[in-house]
This record gives C-alpha cells, sequence and structure tokens, in this order.
C-alpha cells in the first residue's frame, strides 16, 4: 500500500509524465492507492483558491473517489503525539500537516510517495519514496 502526498496528487493532477508513470507502476504491482484525510483537504483548498473553482472540484472529487481515504484515529493520534514531541526535541520543524500525515500513513503501516522527502526522511520510521 501506498499513501500518495499532496504533491504527488496535485502532478497527477497536472498531468506530469513522471507521476503519471510511477502511477502506473504502482497500478500494474496492484498495490492499493490511499492518501489522507489532511491531503484530501490540502487539494480541495487548492482547488477553492483557484480561478476555476467547478472544473478544479471536478477533478479533485474525481482522483479522490478512486483512492481509499485513510482514517485518523486513536493509534495515528499516539504516533502524532510522539513524532511530534521527538522532532521538537532534535529542533526539527516539519510543519504541523506534514507531521500530521506521517503519523496516519504510519499508523496504517504505509509508505507515503512524495518530492518533500526533506520533511518526511526526518521521521526515521516512515518509508518514503520519491517520483
Amino acid at each position: 500500500m501506498v499513501c500518495l502526498e499532496t504533491d504527488f496528487l496535485i502532478a497527477i493532477l497536472r498531468k506530469d509524465e513522471g507521476a503519471i508513470r510511477k502511477l502506473e507502476e504502482f497500478v500494474e504491482r496492484g498495490e492499493a492507492l490511499t492518501t489522507t484525510p489532511i491531503n484530501a483537504s490540502e487539494l480541495f483548498r487548492g482547488a477553492y483558491l483557484s480561478k476555476n473553482i467547478e472544473e478544479n472540484l471536478k477533478a479533485v472529487r474525481g482522483i479522490l473517489s478512486r483512492l481509499d481515504l485513510l482514517n485518523f484515529n486513536l493509534v495515528a493520534s499516539e504516533i502524532y503525539g510522539r513524532v511530534c514531541t521527538e522532532l521538537k526535541k532534535r529542533g526539527c520543524d516539519i510543519g504541523e500537516f506534514d507531521i500530521l500525515i506521517a503519523s496516519i500513513a504510519l499508523a496504517h503501516n504505509e509508505r507515503i510517495i512524495t518530492r518533500n522527502v526533506k520533511h518526511f526522511s526526518k521521521i526515521g520510521e516512515l518509508e518514503v519514496e520519491s517520483w
């Protein structure tokens, strides 16, 4: 299973060839494709901020309808608390949303595909993949 992070989803929506090839690899391997409520929220925010709101909302809804949305549950909540504290002690600020996304992925034993490797790789137990 692979959790698609916001920048990967945006690349798919923008028809980025590299992202599309990577997505095709996942599909060929039969990998379950997921995302988090945080990523979905970021996509909707972007659509509402755009000039073509209705067109972009339709595209966002279309891509999200093909993905499983991971739950933010009690396990993810505890992971969030631990990871946030560990990062703070090390002086690593990667942003609340990225910590939430990582916590949800970890709670569901998923790796993340993102171009934001710099942030996510600071969470040692998280498997991070780029394209």
